[in-house]
């Protein structure tokens, strides 16, 4: 398999990041969200959108590229939506189809673990889709525990 590089991404990535989310979306939630939510997904906002997270100082932004091109993303820092007793989240983590299994979650997982503490706290949690069965069975794997279940979505804690 090709080299795999991390690191934090940059303006200059929010681009191919909108690319990448959409087609991560179009291969993993089929069946999951509205067919009209896959077919309006909007490449120029959410290009905004990961310019505003690459220029938040409390969010890092780490990419997973392969040959010049990005197969992967995640994002730890301060939540999202705020969650009384959580300081930390890992708010998207996306992954190629044809470069899961290739241990890039694991180790995004990893880096989220090293940022988290490098930050003084001891856990994150991350939240995904009840039906992301595939997602669900990784974070168990990886050794997050279900704390709540609402509005469609798991919550885990990781420590």
């Amino acid at each position: 398999m090709e080299e795999i590089i991390y690191r934090k991404a940059t303006v200059d990535d929010c681009r191919e990041l909108s690319i990448l989310k959409r087609d991560v979306w179009n291969s993993t939630y089929q069946g999951i969200y509205p067919r009209e939510k896959l077919e309006g997904y909007d490449i120029d906002k959410n290009e905004q959108i990961f310019k505003s997270i690459v220029e938040n100082p409390e969010i890092e932004l780490y990419v997973a590229q392969v040959n010049g091109h990005l197969i992967g993303l995640m994002t730890c820092g301060k939540p999202y939506k705020l969650y009384d007793e959580f300081n930390q989240e890992v708010a998207l983590l996306y992954i190629r189809k044809d470069f899961q299994r290739k241990g890039i979650g694991r180790h995004f997982i990893e880096i989220a673990k090293d940022e988290t503490r490098k930050k003084g706290f001891d856990d994150f949690i991350l939240a995904v889709n009840s039906k992301n069965e595939n997602a669900i069975a990784f974070y168990l794997g990886m050794g997050g525990k279900v704390i709540r279940e609402d509005e469609g979505q798991k919550l885990f804690l990781f420590k």
